[in-house]
């Protein structure tokens, strides 16, 4: 699904949705139910996926999709109003109207839970709890068992709360910052199995402390993390490489300082994006042959490799070619 350099999509695979209700769901967190308007059903969805929201001047956000909120009518996002973020949760505060239409992505799941028996951990700090409450509803539904554990800074802070009340599987825990609940944090990741998967979803510190503990306990294959704000990116690679375009066979050059993505587009071919941050997973591609430089924060470079992709908007490569299924 391509956009223009504006962000507005190009294509007809945008679905057009009304606001139909704006809600308060907790301090600074405000809950938007978008409608359908035309005849289809909206396309289903999965626990942890998300939606990009075309929004006025051509800005593109992310945000999880509630799926238990959802319908085949009706999708529904959580919003925390960011002081200092890129102005997007601000005018959707202060400007967002009931019956305004929208034009939202197909939903996208790159924070999907893997199929199995094993035990889940999902660790959740502040709008984290939005794909995380998503996730532990569709596990506990499954019979698969599960422990959630979901910091914030109060309870007119925390989402969820009335309906997460007296559940044996789930821990909130009040800490004014990550900082402040760290020791928490690591002995609830220390104290699982080590057949436990866990999916986690906070803010930066709450992501690099688990990223540590993977590291520590040697368990990042086990580890699985969204991120809802883009870590800063490295710069493009310093060398050129050729990316080959296995479908058509067309070989492209990416210069010294170029991405990938930019790569492509210039030499004309078709291929879907969004955010350019490495963050919304739009851009994945499948990677046939050659060694990728991993640079995004959809999910780590171990996973990458186990799929077998790369994020074509800020990844670069390692070795002097790369065959894409393109």
């Amino acid at each position: 699904m391509a956009r223009s350099d504006t962000g507005v999509f190009q294509d007809t695979g945008t679905l057009p949705v009304r606001l139909d209700t704006i809600r308060y769901g907790a301090e600074e967190i405000i809950f938007y139910e978008f409608e359908a308007i035309t005849p289809a059903a909206l396309p289903p969805v999965s626990a942890g996926a998300h939606v990009d929201i075309g929004l006025p001047g051509g800005v593109l956000r992310q945000y999880s999709l509630i799926t238990p909120l959802c319908s085949p009518r009706r999708y529904v996002i959580a919003v925390k109003r960011e002081e200092n973020g890129r102005g997007g949760s601000r005018w959707l505060h202060d400007s967002a109207r009931v019956g305004q239409v929208f034009d939202l992505s197909p939903p996208r799941n790159q924070f999907e839970i893997t199929p199995g028996t094993s035990p889940v951990l999902l660790l959740a700090g502040g709008i984290g709890i939005t794909p995380i409450y998503s996730m532990y509803e569709h596990v506990r539904a499954s019979g698969r068992p599960v422990r959630l554990h979901y910091w914030c800074r109060s309870k007119k802070h925390g989402l969820f709360l009335e309906t997460l009340r007296g559940r044996s599987d789930v821990t909130v825990h009040y800490a004014a910052s990550p900082e402040d609940s760290a020791g928490q944090f690591a002995a609830v990741v220390r104290g699982v199995t080590r057949q436990t998967e866990i999916y986690c979803c906070g803010p930066k510190g709450m992501l690099d402390h688990l990223e540590r503990l993977g590291e520590e306990l040697n368990a990042r294959r086990r580890i699985h993390m969204e991120r809802f704000q883009a870590a800063p990116l490295a710069a493009a690679s310093n060398d050129a490489f050729e990316v080959t375009l296995a479908r058509s066979g067309a070989q492209v050059r990416v210069a010294p300082g170029q991405t990938i993505l930019d790569a492509l587009r210039d030499a004309g071919a078709d291929v879907m994006y969004s955010c350019e941050q490495g963050l919304c997973g739009a851009c994945e591609v499948r990677v046939l042959e050659g060694r990728p430089d991993h640079r995004d924060t959809v999910c780590s470079a171990e996973e990458h490799d186990r799929r077998g992709t790369m994020i074509i908007c800020c990844s670069s490569s390692q070795s002097a070619s790369l065959v894409l299924d393109i």
